[in-house]
């Protein structure tokens, strides 16, 4: 998959045009230009772009201030309805956050340290990790962005072999590295399993994409064959959303809490002449009965914390004793 990608923004480099000017029209064009030819969700979203186009071009002026500029194609952008959309210029960045700004919280860190933690964690790399009891442990995962090593998890791996639960929590994991999660998944399962289907743009049209089948190959080291509780909230995002999905394809692992955000589309970026970046979504990620986790991937047991002024009024965690009760069960 992420050689795909690779190979993708490759082929951009060679559409795109170096002799651009940086005038208010050719920033839009280019910014319009570049979302008409890469971003991925026109149609599961049913966005008309052209329409769009008709709608903000004729309100760029040729002496409109940079700010002003900036807010036109960030509400053009917005439309989108797609976290992985941003325009970074030095005075702000736009987005989209309502894929989690409705939602309840459903995680709160300081519980967790307060009364699961209670500072006796081992930092395994970017992993938090400890015994809750004789028979389950946990895992707090912060981001994918934060690389996993191999010897990180043969460390939890060597821990774990007798006990009966594992909880591995990505909730609030805003995402990062997709490779991090299949490492982790390989970690659970004794054979090949298919976890979905990545679709990566390799064209200028809307429907220009390269299937690219993806599978979980189970490690050729340490593997756990116990039972595991993944924990997802609407905070858990992009590559945590594709860990979702390659976890929840494993016949000993449920998901527990709630629909994590989405953001299955990896982006494509791009400079533009005004030395702004534009950032959209250019793949789409369909799991295997064929349906588009871009909106999230379920849980298979809902379970929630109820809203609280205060977290430090909460003395524990619902959704993580949910868990607990499940893997004793």
């Amino acid at each position: 998959m992420l050689a795909a990608i690779m190979t993708m923004a490759g082929c951009e480099k060679l559409f795109m045009d170096d002799d651009l000017k940086s005038d208010p029209e050719d920033v839009f064009e280019e910014i319009w230009d570049f979302t008409d030819r890469y971003y991925s969700f026109f149609e599961e979203k049913s966005i008309n772009w052209d329409s769009l186009y008709e709608v903000y071009r004729p309100q760029v002026e040729q002496d409109m201030s940079p700010i002003e500029l900036f807010d036109l194609c960030a509400d053009m952008l917005y439309e989108l309805r797609d976290g992985h959309v941003n325009l970074l210029s030095s005075f702000d960045r736009s987005r989209y956050w309502k894929w989690f700004l409705d939602s309840p919280e459903n995680f709160y860190y300081s519980v967790i340290q307060r009364h699961y933690f209670q500072d006796r964690q081992r930092y395994v790399g970017p992993l938090q990790f400890v015994f809750l009891s004789d028979k389950i442990a946990y895992v707090y995962y912060s981001s994918f962005g934060n690389s996993v090593s191999q010897g990180n998890l043969d460390l939890i791996m060597n821990s774990i072999q007798d006990m009966e639960g594992l909880i591995i929590d990505v909730r609030h994991n805003g995402g990062g590295d997709p490779g991090n999660g299949r490492d982790i998944a390989s970690r659970f399962t004794s054979e090949r399993v298919f976890a979905g289907t990545n679709y990566v743009k390799n064209g200028p049209g809307h429907d220009d994409f390269h299937a690219v089948d993806v599978y979980i190959d189970p490690h050729d080291g340490l593997r756990y064959d116990g039972k595991v509780a993944v924990l997802t909230n609407r905070r858990s995002y992009s590559a945590t959303t594709y860990f979702a999905q390659y976890m929840r394809e494993l016949e000993n692992v449920t998901l527990i809490g709630d629909t994590t955000g989405g953001g299955a589309g990896l982006p494509a970026f791009r400079d533009l002449p005004n030395n702004w970046i534009l950032r959209v979504s250019s793949t789409k990620f369909y799991d295997p009965d064929g349906k588009s986790i871009e909106s999230g991937v379920p849980p298979h047991i809902y379970a929630e914390i109820p809203e609280v002024n205060d977290s430090l009024d909460l003395t524990y965690d619902p959704i993580i004793e949910t868990a607990i009760e499940h893997l004793l069960d």
